[in-house]
């Protein structure tokens, strides 16, 4: 298997129908290096979709990111509300990015043909369950959770 944007596609242990890249440049992260996973790239059709997918993540830079901030912010102000996580003391909404250690990136589809690029993250308030990022066809960040296995509210 082989993506046009990362290359050679390596099977998985745990699932026969997940590949992986090796690690990659990921410009929103500052350039952190993240392997990214294919849920179905045995077939052709998804794996052409995901590889648009990713490509329109990979035009989205730091700055992107701080723009995305309230988000991500307004998850943590959720758990600290509920009192599921300790006060950070976070003096300005982009300093939540501190609190963010991303992980990896996998890109998912749904029988409707939705794509959904998800990066899986730990984050300092939510060690639990951490931290989901979603971007929706790979184009802007629409959701930010714990993991719970959804990419939509």
């Amino acid at each position: 298997m082989k993506s046009r944007i990362t290359g050679e596609l390596l099977p998985c242990d745990y699932d026969e129908d997940l590949f992986e890249s090796v690690p990659i440049s990921i410009p929103y992260f500052d350039n952190k290096e993240l392997k990214v996973s294919f849920v179905e790239a045995k077939y052709e059709p998804y794996l052409n979709e995901a590889d648009k997918v990713l490509e329109s993540f990979l035009n989205k830079d730091k700055e992107l990111r701080l723009a995305d901030s309230q988000i991500v912010y307004d998850y943590y102000a959720q758990t600290l509300k509920h009192g599921y996580c300790k006060d950070l003391n976070i003096s300005s909404m982009s300093d939540i990015w501190n609190f963010v250690n991303p992980n990896e990136i996998i890109i998912d589809w749904e029988d409707e043909g939705k794509y959904y690029l998800c990066v899986s993250c730990g984050c300092s308030w939510e060690e639990e369950h951490g931290l989901q990022l979603v971007f929706k066809n790979g184009e802007s960040l629409t959701r930010a959770s714990g993991h719970d296995g959804h990419y939509e509210d």
